[in-house]
């Protein structure tokens, strides 16, 4: 019990139609200083993920989302919960939809309520691997767990998502943002733009796509061992 209770509690929230796996390379490095906790979000919308997880969270605690869970993330660091500890957004943003997203994925969304949707997976896995087979495999696999309806819920959610960037200076715990500089989902500009607007937050761009937690698991690893050690107040 001692040895649990030296850690820091992290819930890691994954991606739209993401499992742990996504977290998967991040956590095993952290095995030493985190005990983890994976967000389901089963929910209809990022407030309905965001209340689940506070719900359920523990007196202190730590949150990491990425894509999707960087918008679930965002909203309970928003919420300004006595139990957050800090918050890691990582690969995301805090802009509403953009007209081609909202396009792309309402078709989708179609196609997968029609009966198309491993066709959606494997669409969905192309786009957030950036040309890299085997995180297109991966993503892909993801999507299928988490099955048409969750996939059809979470997409929902996140077309319907809000604009949170006239509310960024009101977070106020620490937040460690992170970014790859061949995203092209979420920029590194959109990055940018949340750290420089959430007061004291630190960025770090490292050389991948939307998926860093999968493809450079050992430099958010690495950042995260930092920013817990120097921001994050010693766990529970």
């Amino acid at each position: 019990m001692e040895h649990l209770l030296s850690k820091h509690q992290v819930i890691f929230v994954p991606g739209l139609a993401a499992d742990g796996r996504l977290w998967q390379p991040v956590i095993d490095r952290l095995s030493d200083i985190v005990e983890p906790n994976i967000a389901r979000c089963s929910g209809k919308s990022i407030a309905d993920f965001a209340d689940e997880i506070l719900a359920d969270a523990p007196a202190k605690f730590v949150i990491a989302g990425i894509s999707m869970g960087g918008y679930v993330a965002l909203e309970v660091a928003l919420r300004g919960d006595a139990r957050l500890g800090g918050a890691a957004l990582v690969n995301t943003n805090a802009r509403p939809a953009s007209p081609l997203q909202l396009q792309r994925s309402t078709a989708f969304l179609e196609d997968a309520k029609r009966g198309l949707f491993d066709t959606v997976a494997d669409k969905l896995g192309e786009i957030v691997a950036g040309g890299k087979a085997e995180l297109a495999t991966l993503a892909a696999a993801m999507t299928r767990t988490v099955g048409r309806d969750g996939y059809l819920r979470q997409q929902r959610a996140v077309l319907d998502r809000l604009d949170q960037r006239s509310k960024l200076r009101q977070i106020a715990v620490p937040t460690l943002v992170i970014a790859g500089d061949e995203d092209r989902i979420s920029a590194p500009s959109l990055a940018n733009e949340i750290a420089r607007s959430v007061p004291g937050s630190e960025l770090e761009i490292f050389p991948c796509g939307h998926l860093s937690t999968v493809e450079v698991p050992e430099m958010v690893a690495a950042s995260l061992r930092d920013w817990l050690s120097r921001r994050v107040e010693g766990a529970a």
